[in-house]
């Protein structure tokens, strides 16, 4: 998976991914059993079958590419995919991240009680900030005390991840893997890629696909400064440049990005401009780091460039990924990079302030390698249980999966009508004071993602387009799914090594020629050893 991708919060309904915030140096997972998480030689217990869900027809269809189904307008006639409560009216409780304020306790939210209604159970939520969730996630597995349904992933890399999983969560296997599936239809319309980028350990499946769609870490765009200022939509890295120089002026810059992201996932989109590979590439079956190519070196030299120039939002390398938005939002920074779910967030919030899009990929002499992220916003792992509490629990992520065009997709997604929404002919229309939002569910499960805006049409075409253009020619990380014991023990760290250089080096606190020491520093740390890990799963996993 890629360790430097940051998160994307969506409402289509997915997000492209975090990947690559390291997080603090974490002591976590201290109580976990070292195991043996690599599929090497394992028998491999069977992916869950694809059963897709036959739902509205859209306005413009998904393709094999990653192209979502665009739907214009909301559907009219909605079916119900769950046919029976699931839960057995106990208590559960869940952990999971959430990038808002936090929501009113569930005995002053109707909105609440109704999705714990629907479920038949008193679910709890432990919602952790952002900021604080790497260090939560440590004390909670390092402590053995555990929620019944834990969310990990969002972009952090906890030490010895998968030896938690394999040695406190249950292996559900039996209950998911080839068929099982089919007992859980929203679970099994999660499309096979997902699944892959969650993985197994040991050859058994543990995990929920959280997914999320195709694209990675893109460029956000103020559509209507670019046309300002003459910026065209299909751009050279020359053209590209001189679009900053003349947004920025005044009190507003040209792009801009976030301390946790400037070494990271920032790198991403220009990656993927002057043809990187993502995270690795495979050669002749060996796995070949991208952190060593040229075409990342010039990346992160030309980012340096317009740092140098003042292009930059001077506050970059302390300002929070929120924060950022905020300056988006309000035409102070023009472009950001930012997870792929924030376009969803961005257009409703904006309105028609000015016009939402994401940037194409700019040509820097070499074909654009667009960066796809992982297909996986996180997954979701239970505490140990009987079996019978087990196929409850995933009863539960069965109902919070149902997709687009069902009954329960508009309770968890928009709330109680009336109250939270109102129903016409075209569509629906959101109120402007609802009920208080419950939890994000969406981060214990997740349908695959559509293309729906309500009230924002163009921006929802805009969107599709976007897609349409960049996806065929993107790449994946051929690491995403695979097991790497080095990554399991050291990923953090070694991480943390890539990111602090790109950070100096964009930032000019320290010359381009540093970049390979921290290259070597890092392949010595555990780089290669993941590389030779990598390839020895590919060739034997069956992955």
């Amino acid at each position: 998976m890629n360790p430097m991708q940051r998160r994307s919060f969506i409402q289509l309904t997915g997000v492209g991914l975090l990947a690559g915030t390291a997080g603090p140096a974490l002591v976590a997972c201290g109580s976990a059993e070292k195991t043996s998480v690599t599929n090497s030689g394992k028998e491999l217990v069977p992916w869950p079958t694809q059963v897709p869900f036959a739902g509205p027809t859209p306005d413009a269809p998904a393709n094999d590419k990653g192209v979502q189904n665009l739907y214009t307008s909301y559907p009219q006639q909605l079916t119900t995919s769950v046919k029976e409560t699931p839960g057995d009216g106990s208590e559960v409780t869940a952990m999971i991240i959430t990038y808002e304020p936090p929501p009113t306790d569930v005995s002053g939210s109707p909105r609440w009680q109704a999705i714990n209604k629907a479920l038949g159970v008193n679910l709890k939520v432990t919602v952790v900030p952002d900021a604080e969730f790497a260090t939560k996630m440590a004390t909670v597995m390092a402590s053995g005390e555990l929620p019944d349904i834990i969310m990990l992933g969002a972009g952090y890399t906890l030490p010895r991840e998968e030896d938690f999983v394999a040695s406190k969560c249950a292996d559900i296997s039996e209950l998911i893997g080839g068929d099982a599936i089919k007992e859980y239809p929203n679970l099994a319309n999660i499309p096979l890629y997902a699944w892959k980028a969650v993985g197994r350990i040991g050859g058994r499946l543990y995990g929920l696909p959280i997914e999320r769609p195709v694209p990675g870490n893109s460029l956000l765009a103020n559509r209507t400064q670019l046309d300002q200022v003459g910026a065209p939509r299909d751009w050279s890295k020359d053209e590209f440049r001189a679009a900053l120089k003349a947004l920025t002026t005044g009190r507003r810059w040209g792009t801009g990005s976030a301390r946790e992201a400037l070494g990271g996932s920032h790198q991403i989109y220009h990656a993927g401009s002057f043809g990187a590979p993502n995270v690795w590439k495979v050669d002749g079956g060996a796995f070949i780091s991208t952190y060593g190519t040229e075409q990342y070196k010039a990346a992160l030299d030309f980012t340096r460039q317009l740092w140098s120039e003042k292009l930059y939002y001077p506050d970059s390398s302390s300002t929070s990924q929120v924060d950022l938005e905020t300056l988006y939002y309000n035409g102070t920074v023009s472009t950001i990079t930012d997870g792929f779910g924030t376009y969803a967030t961005a257009a409703p919030t904006v309105k028609d302030g000015f016009k939402v899009d994401f940037a194409l990929p700019y040509n820097a002499g070499t074909t654009p390698t667009p960066w796809q992220g992982t297909g996986i916003f996180g997954y979701t792992v239970f505490k140990k249980a009987s079996t019978d509490r087990l196929k409850m629990l995933l009863r539960i992520c069965n109902y919070l999966a149902a997709p687009f065009g069902t009954t329960e997709y508009e309770l968890k997604t928009f709330g109680i009508e009336g109250t939270d929404f109102t129903r016409s002919a075209t569509g629906i229309t959101l109120s402007e004071s609802g009920n208080p939002a419950p939890p994000p569910f969406r981060y214990i499960a997740s349908p695959p993602g559509v293309i729906n805006l309500p009230g924002q049409e163009e921006a929802a075409r805009r969107l599709y387009d976007w897609e349409s253009a960049v996806l065929p020619n993107s790449i994946r990380d051929p690491s995403n799914g695979l097991r790497s014991a080095t990554k399991t023990a050291d990923g953090a760290k070694l991480n943390k090594i890539l990111t602090d250089a790109a950070t100096s080096i964009t930032t000019g606190r320290e010359p381009l020629s540093t970049w390979d020491t921290a290259v070597k520093s890092w392949r010595d740390g555990g780089g290669d050893k993941m590389a030779e890990e990598y390839a020895e799963e590919l060739k034997n996993s069956g992955a």
